[in-house]
């Protein structure tokens, strides 16, 4: 038993060790002109070195008429995978990204249980469509690095496992007509948590 307490302790240790090695920045945002700060997407713009993305794609749904999770921020390089869990058809398209980074592309269509696969290749972004229920609006973002977070709707915020250094802290609205852009310069420090408040309006 002693020995098993010692593992364990051990191990504490090092994960403790590991984190300390990277700090995090958090905080509150706050809005006028929407109902809540849900969906705001809060990133780092950059981070020295490779940046892979994850082995397994990342995942999209269609659930009742809508696209699941709504903002799906990305690092490049990432493999989204499509799929309908609707028990009717539906098809996955975009038009030219505002940004330019994307050009216009239709994943076709397809059943419930089905799927379709495409990998982002560049940073910028895409608004996800269906051209049978036009109603249906989602986003992704594609980013240099995976230091992320998106909001819900009591505002708060953490981006965590963040190298030390200096950055540019950005947010991203789907609506910018709504939330205007804003950015931020902080500096991270390992082992400790930064904090960082922003204030969005259509100003």
């Amino acid at each position: 038993v002693f020995l098993a307490s010692l593992l364990v302790l051990t191990a504490c240790g090092l994960a403790v060790a590991q984190d300390a090695k990277t700090g995090s920045i958090k905080g509150e945002i706050s809005v006028r002109g929407v109902r809540n700060a849900e969906n705001v997407l809060v990133y780092v713009v950059e981070i020295p070195g490779e940046h892979n993305p994850p082995a397994e794609p990342a995942e999209v749904d269609q659930q009742k008429l809508a696209f699941v999770p709504h903002v799906l921020p990305i690092v490049k390089g990432t493999t989204v995978e499509f799929q309908n869990n609707d028990s009717l058809l539906h098809n996955v398209f975009w038009l030219k990204s505002r940004d330019g980074s994307y050009p216009s592309k239709n994943l076709g269509s397809w059943g419930k249980g089905g799927t379709k696969r495409f990998t982002f290749d560049k940073e910028g972004s895409v608004v996800l469509l269906c051209n049978i229920h036009p109603e249906m609006e989602g986003h992704i973002v594609v980013l240099q690095n995976p230091a992320f977070v998106v909001v819900g709707k009591d505002g708060l915020y953490e981006i965590k496992d963040v190298p030390p250094g200096e950055y540019t802290v950005k947010t991203w609205y789907s609506q910018p007509r709504k939330l205007r852009s804003k950015s931020a310069k902080v500096t991270v420090k390992a082992g400790e948590s930064t904090e960082l408040d922003f204030s969005l309006s259509r100003r």
